[in-house]
């Protein structure tokens, strides 16, 4: 029970709060209610990096694993980062979204490339699905820290980002850098869900599902939001992993398939409410 059962909740608790808090992050730093942290193209950029480990190193400790997703990760965010400067507007939402929109899918299709050459579908399968199956306390170890500390400061960035939401101009004229302000929201960003990715995999629209949830009950201000898309992101993965567990007993659903039912819906109500995207 301790060595099986607990870390997977513990680990579930922990990373639905932290995709959950990335996406409500990446919302308010792009101004997009759209945006969530595959946006960054974190998942396809682990995703990359977990196939080129199976492949240069196969039967690899879990720890070689979880340092490729998270290199991955950070591979992605810089990339997308890079690409979504431009000399006349450098702090455009909008390009960044279209950078992260183009790097994801292009690491997604040499990762599919991969898969396909080296034969690794079914060791790429489970994990890009999305699974807390194979979680341990050496796993936790290694991120839990990380996460805890990027969860406590993205609380004070939600003053921040509150006077954001104003509109960029009036945030400039209350002094507020914007430039430093998505550098570190991004740097949190990064943590809270590359270290997710390497626990359990490419879980897709939590990030969509929980900062709404939270808005409504809390109001447009991030210093209530955030707390709250905490606790509710938590919340929701630790019961659909449960679930995930039950549906098909004894065999494992991965917790990422019952997230996207939820999601998908959500995503195309969300869309027809939000059909234009602010720049």
């Amino acid at each position: 029970m301790l060595q099986m059962r607990l870390p997977r909740v513990v680990a579930a608790a922990a990373c639905g709060a932290a995709f959950a808090s990335a996406a409500n992050l990446m919302q308010g730093l792009t101004l997009n209610p759209l945006a969530d942290a595959g946006l960054l193209g974190i998942n396809a950029g682990a995703g990359l990096l977990l196939a080129l480990a199976e492949i240069l190193w196969p039967g690899h400790p879990a720890g070689i694993s979880m340092l490729a997703a998270f290199s991955g990760a950070l591979l992605a965010v810089l990339l997308v980062y890079s690409l979504g400067q431009s000399r006349s507007r450098p702090q455009s939402p909008l390009r960044l979204i279209l950078a992260g929109a183009a790097v994801s899918a292009l690491l997604t299709a040499l990762t599919q490339a991969l898969a396909l050459s080296f034969n690794l579908s079914k060791e790429l399968s489970f994990w890009t699905s999305g699974s807390l199956s194979g979680v341990t306390w050496q796993g936790l170890k290694l991120t839990l820290p990380g996460l805890a500390v990027a969860s406590l400061l993205s609380l004070p960035l939600s003053g921040f980002l509150s006077v954001l939401a104003l509109g960029q101009s009036s945030a400039q004229a209350l002094g507020i850098n914007l430039k430093r302000l998505r550098l570190a929201g991004l740097a949190l960003v990064l943590v809270l869900a590359g270290s997710s990715v390497m626990l359990a995999g490419g879980i897709a629209y939590l990030g969509l599902i929980v900062p709404h949830i939270a808005r409504r009950l809390t109001g447009a201000d991030y210093r209530r939001q955030m707390p709250a898309t905490g606790l509710l992101g938590a919340s929701l993965l630790v019961w659909a992993d449960l679930a995930a567990r039950l549906i098909n007993a004894p065999y494992d659903t991965p917790v990422g398939a019952l997230v996207s039912l939820l999601g998908v819906p959500v995503y195309l109500i969300l869309i027809r409410k939000n059909r234009a995207v602010v720049s």
